[in-house]
């Protein structure tokens, strides 16, 4: 767990963002850190958007622009949104990440202390514990494999318009790793270096804007659908819990049974009430992501179709557009996992049930009503983060690379 926190710390710390470390919450320096590389983003988002605006009438730039507009847009607007929030991102990560709220149903205490060796609560012992682990160790690879990703992204943007250069061996020669427009000309070398350094420490800001922000907002749906696991091995197996607590079936069966039932309901409510909190804070995001993705695909595929294939220059469009489908395949893949452990828990809250009077049955219900509603992320109105949404992103981009080809053919 240590591990995973020092991960995400370091990497969110090249931009300024103390989120893992609690002992720079309240620093200036650090606060003063992460203001400027929220102008670092506003320029590039400026410069960026100039650049398209300025060429719009040459369609081929226009669109070679765009891929790093698109970039612009997303890494601009996650740096604000974790300036903006932190604190409110501090209260998740204590109220969800740093603590395990697992423990806060009493039956899982319970089993912790007296350390069952077999049957099934030794069974939710090692689910706790391994899911926990797993979820760590999971984001931590996603983590690294992520910024690795970007950082040959960005890496391939910066190498390109260096071998061109010594290719060339015209010392007249200018090119800049990324398009953008500038209210200076690069004649001078120094100023020519000097807006050099900036394109590279733009886009290896985009290694730590990107993965930070994705990773950490991946760990809190991820912890989500954890506790909602364990809610649904809880209650499939409430019958043998139970026994296995009081010894036998009686009366004193059925209240320990309504007992962890209604444990288990306190706790969905409390985790329903996280997730409907943690939405509101990143709707913003999952739909500039989808809007801005479903663009990128669809510039980064016409750039692709009228360049060499197999050029060095375009390899590093081949990766953008990767690395963006594949952000938006996972945000969906999340958002459908939700659902469908929400539709498990649902499934068997009355699969294996013993009515035993009029209030407890009268309290299923009214959990079921609850369930029905199910715990959907929200991009605004009522589209959801789902593998139909994802669908839709791909379909929508390929229909706008399609009306582009046919535009750039006439």
């Amino acid at each position: 767990m240590d591990e995973t926190f020092q991960v995400f710390d370091r990497v969110l710390s090249f931009a300024g963002i103390s989120l893992f470390a609690k002992r720079n919450w309240n620093s200036k320096k650090w606060l003063f850190f992460q203001c400027f590389s929220v102008i670092i983003g506003f320029i590039t988002f400026i410069f960026t958007t100039a650049f398209v605006l300025t060429n719009i009438s040459n369609l081929l730039l226009c669109i070679q622009g765009g891929c790093v507009w698109t970039t612009g847009v997303i890494m601009f607007i996650s740096l604000c949104i974790c300036l903006i929030f932190r604190t409110k991102f501090r209260t998740f990560l204590e109220e969800m990440v740093f603590e395990d709220r697992v423990f806060d149903i009493p039956l899982v205490k319970s089993v912790f202390i007296q350390n069952p060796g077999h049957g099934k609560l030794f069974e939710l012992e090692k689910l706790v514990v391994n899911s926990q682990e797993k979820l760590f160790k999971l984001t931590r690879v996603l983590l690294k494999t992520y910024v690795g990703s970007v950082w040959l992204c960005v890496t391939l943007y910066l190498c390109g318009p260096i071998y061109q250069m010594c290719v060339t061996k015209d010392k007249s020669l200018r090119l800049l790793a990324f398009d953008m427009w500038f209210p200076y000309g690069l004649e001078d070398f120094r100023v020519y270096v000097a807006t050099f350094i900036f394109h590279a420490y733009a886009g290896y800001l985009c290694c730590i804007a990107y993965p930070g922000l994705q990773s950490t907002i991946i760990l809190f749906v991820g912890q989500i659908i954890r506790q909602l696991q364990i809610l649904t091995f809880i209650l499939n197996n409430l019958d043998e819990i139970a026994k296995e607590l009081v010894g036998q079936r009686g009366e004193l069966w059925q209240e320990v049974c309504i007992q962890i039932f209604s444990q288990c309901v306190d706790h969905y409510i409390q985790t329903k009430r996280f997730s409907n909190k943690l939405n509101v804070i990143c709707q913003p995001f999952y739909l500039a992501l989808i809007v801005v993705a479903t663009m990128l695909v669809c510039v980064c595929s016409v750039k692709i179709a009228i360049s060499d294939k197999l050029s060095p220059d375009t390899m590093k469009y081949y990766v953008h557009e990767l690395c963006f489908i594949l952000v938006v395949l996972m945000f969906c893949s999340l958002g459908q996992k939700v659902d469908n452990e929400c539709e498990k828990l649902e499934s068997v809250v009355t699969e294996k049930w013993y009515l035993f009077n009029s209030n407890h049955k009268t309290n299923i219900r009214i959990f079921m009503m609850a369930l029905s509603q199910k715990m959907p992320i929200y991009i605004y109105g009522s589209i959801t983060l789902s593998l139909q949404t994802f669908t839709w992103f791909i379909r929508t981009g390929m229909s706008f690379f399609t009306f582009l080809m046919s535009v750039l053919e006439d």
